[in-house]
């Protein structure tokens, strides 16, 4: 009754209001925090937003902070982010850092006053509500989730364990041997609570191994936010019942076997946490832009073009796409979804194509089903904040430097982090390894609370997610 009555409201709104709802996510370490202040900066102040209509043509009037529709999520910190950016936070002592990424949901909304264009805008100002929902990556790859059952989930997670040869995963593996799953005991519940710390070890070493969350994760226990210590997120996966492991001799006893307490929650991670999200926020969202660090992965080789395969088709399973038969109004679904590869000033431009194009090839399959089912797809990449600028060395005039401030570091450094899938310039010396290492730079110095701040392509990504909403 609760969920039919909250989309009744949104209905309600969704008639009267003029209202564009913008998911923002991406993995750990994506860049997302620092690309939606960067976005919400710009839209404030959009003097560098010249590939978005509205403004190119003078029909962009202003944009305002407004109250957020929803009064239980928190609100993003977007005044704290500033802060941080420009050096002026209590404990930054003048000098710029990089806010701390968020692992919860939170919501802002900006209004824009704009002015439609030919007839239309003879009748006068309209307003465009844009509702920002930012959530973890994380917790959308949880969406896969409702397409399992504690059987099917287990089995998946115990291939996946038996196949690692982290210190972690062979630690939860020789616990998990030792446990009779199917037998009623009093102590279930402390085999849950020393079952899930182990379990949670091996998804973050598999996390920092891989360079990425993986899929049938439970996004909660990387990211728990409010449920952290929770009940709920005390379970782990176990084998099925006369699988790998060894028979036991089953004997009577009281209480809940391990078994069934694990089930108990999975099923409860599924329907109190998983379902409610996909009800409450994003099956409400309109449009998607999903942030992929695309270059984080590729530095670490190896077979790191299959990984970011894995990374979007998980990722594409998880996403709504397509619209339905009835009017966003009365059936709101993702119609338009940006895939932006983040970071997009540790490259020099001209290796910008070669990126999207390997993004674009990883999706391929999927984008086809997205456009299928009636959704508007891109790839693109950016930067929301640009922290380089490109310079040419001395007698490597075809080659693009990169310069800023590394991250430890106080001169600026020109730096180059090698060509994507290397090249003959790369390897210039016979039997060179050819690598790619991008390096991390600090924000850039002189932002302006109150001015317009150096970016690459975000103009476009707005011109794509809201530009035919400014018309």
């Amino acid at each position: 009754m609760t969920g039919f009555l909250d989309n009744l409201s949104d209905i309600g709104r969704g008639l009267v209001e003029h209202r564009v709802r913008l998911g923002i996510t991406g993995l750990s370490r994506s860049g997302k925090t620092v690309l939606l202040t960067a976005l919400v900066q710009a839209l404030l102040h959009p003097e560098r937003l010249h590939g978005l209509a509205a403004v190119r043509e003078g029909r962009y009037r202003a944009a305002l902070l407004r109250p957020q529709p929803s009064q239980t999520l928190p609100r993003f910190p977007f005044e704290e982010n500033v802060a941080r950016l420009t050096g002026t936070a209590p404990d930054a002592g003048g000098h710029p850092t990089w806010p701390e990424s968020t692992n919860r949901q939170a919501e802002l909304r900006l209004s824009i006053r704009y002015r439609p264009p030919g007839l239309l805008g003879k009748l006068g100002d309209e307003i465009l509500h844009l509702d920002l929902f930012d959530y973890p990556g994380e917790w959308l790859l949880d969406l896969i989730l409702l397409d399992h059952d504690f059987e099917s989930w287990s089995a998946a997670m115990m291939e996946e364990i038996a196949a690692s040869d982290l210190p972690e995963s062979k630690a939860l593996r020789a616990r998990i041997d030792a446990v009779d799953p199917d037998t009623p005991t009093p102590g279930a519940e402390a085999t849950a609570m020393e079952l899930a710390p182990l379990f949670r070890a091996h998804m973050h070493a598999r996390q920092e191994a891989a360079g990425r969350a993986l899929a049938l994760h439970p996004g909660r226990f990387l990211l728990p936010g409010e449920l952290e210590g929770s009940p709920i997120l005390t379970f782990a996966p176990l084998p099925p019942p006369g699988g790998d492991t060894a028979p036991r001799r089953r004997r009577g006893g009281t209480g809940e076997s391990p078994r069934a307490l694990m089930r108990a929650r999975f099923d409860a991670y599924r329907q109190e946490v998983v379902r409610p999200f996909h009800r409450r926020h994003f099956a409400r969202l309109d449009r998607q832009l999903v942030l992929i660090d695309a270059l984080e992965g590729l530095a670490r080789g190896g077979e790191a073009t299959a990984r970011l395969d894995r990374e979007l088709e998980a990722l594409q399973r998880a996403l709504r796409l397509g619209r339905g038969w009835l009017p966003r109004a009365l059936r709101p679904s993702i119609d338009r979804i940006l895939f932006a590869c983040s970071k997009a000033d540790h490259l020099p431009s001209d290796q910008h194509p070669a990126l999207e194009d390997l993004v674009r090839r990883s999706l391929s399959k999927s984008l086809r089903h997205a456009r299928f089912g009636g959704a508007e797809t891109e790839v693109l990449s950016l930067a929301g904040l640009r922290a380089t600028r490109e310079v040419a060395a001395d007698g490597r005039t075809a080659r693009r430097y990169l310069a800023g401030r590394p991250m430890d570091g106080t001169e600026e450094v020109a730096h180059y982090p090698g060509r994507i899938g290397g090249g003959e310039d790369d390897a210039h010396r016979a039997g060179a390894e050819r690598s790619f290492a991008p390096l991390a730079f600090q924000p850039p110095g002189g932002l302006d609370a109150g001015a317009a701040w150096p970016h690459l392509r975000l103009d476009r990504a707005l011109e794509f997610l809201i530009g035919e909403d400014l018309r």
